[in-house]
């Protein structure tokens, strides 16, 4: 397995913030994710396609299925 150089984010306006609030214990990335170069912190970040998002640092750009990505991040990121 190779190390992902890319984390998820989505759309600030997409992202559940509250998952205590949901009754879930980890955050969920809604809509169209985005890729956001390593290294990150959870919190705001440009994307690579330059939309600003909210990334989470420990969820790999590759590891959702089926999750819809932006077309200018998959072409960057792969």
């Amino acid at each position: 397995m190779t190390a992902s150089l890319y984390v998820s984010g989505a759309h600030v306006a997409s992202a559940e913030l509250d998952p205590a609030a949901a009754g879930r214990g980890e955050n969920i990335v809604a809509g169209v994710a985005h890729a956001v170069a390593k290294p990150v912190v959870d919190g705001l970040e440009s994307a690579v396609c330059g939309v600003l998002v909210t990334a989470i640092a420990d969820l790999q750009w590759d590891a959702v299925p089926g999750l819809q990505r932006c077309d200018e991040c998959q072409r960057i990121a792969g």
